[in-house]
């Protein structure tokens, strides 16, 4: 047809079928690059280089400004790799070759393996779209109030084996999500400890936590500033007490004999 064929059968829906496929793959290839600036190169499960890095090579460093005065960042790049890779991991192998588990060589629950495990996130509060903390203490926050349930404030802490632990003296608010993210216990023994709101029965005349046997409270993770809880310190409460689940009644039985170091009391 004249003016349609450029040459031969080729035609111009031919040139926008091939230019779609052609874009796409651009696509495909710039999101997996992108995708690779972090966690790469790849490494074996012994922290080695690993032999097979995947079709696509890794991106160049790309530079980005954190917001509220919190730096930048480089990725990918050595440091920033080196910040997020825990290296004190109490692990073995079980098996000589990859893809088979690690065994805990010690404590998990305090050593932040297996279900404990947490991520080295940044020892700073998180913070909202305004640059302000998003975790805070109910009592630090004058508009909220209990408007449905049952206020936990005053009740006994019961663990997973029926003793007493405590009582319940604050609730710590997400702000921006308006909703009760931890419990703060304060300990019969002594200090205050949080535990994760979605870790808590709250029941009329007492609030129990499933996960965790009397003795195990005392190691939680503590929090260095009153009133303040930062991205580091919720990863390790929040694994902490959540592994009770699996080790509560296990053999780590030992977690009574940790000191209290920098926690707050």
């Amino acid at each position: 047809m004249v003016g349609v064929n450029f040459f031969g059968n080729f035609d111009l829906a031919s040139l926008s079928i091939w230019l779609f496929w052609g874009f796409f793959a651009l696509l495909v290839y710039y999101l997996q690059t992108e995708n690779m600036r972090e966690g790469y190169p790849l490494e074996t499960e012994d922290g080695k280089p690993a032999a097979n890095q995947g079709p696509f090579a890794v991106p160049a460093p790309k530079t980005f400004d954190l917001p509220h005065d919190r730096g930048q960042v480089t990725v990918p790049s050595a440091a920033n790799e080196a910040a997020h890779r825990r290296t004190d991991l109490a692990l073995a192998r079980t098996a000589g070759s990859d893809g088979f588990p690690f065994a805990p060589t010690g404590n998990p629950m305090l050593d932040g393996v297996g279900p404990a495990s947490w991520v080295p996130r940044a020892d700073v509060p998180e913070l909202d779209g305004h640059g302000k903390a998003k975790l805070m203490p109910m009592a630090m926050v004058a508009e909220f109030v209990v408007s449905a349930g049952r206020d936990p404030r005053g009740l006994p802490v019961q663990a997973r084996d029926g003793q007493m632990v405590g009582k319940i003296s604050e609730m710590w608010i997400d702000v921006p999500e308006q909703l009760v993210r931890y419990l703060e216990i304060e300990l019969t023994s002594g200090g205050h400890r949080l535990v994760p709101m979605t870790m808590a029965v709250i029941r009329s005349d007492r609030v129990r936590i499933e996960a965790l046997n009397a003795d195990m409270f005392a190691a939680i993770p503590g929090i260095k500033t009153p009133g303040e809880v930062t991205k580091l310190e919720e990863e390790k409460i929040s694994a902490y007490v959540a592994s009770g689940l699996l080790y509560a009644t296990g053999p780590v039985r030992n977690t009574a004999q940790v000191p209290a170091g920098a926690m707050i009391n």
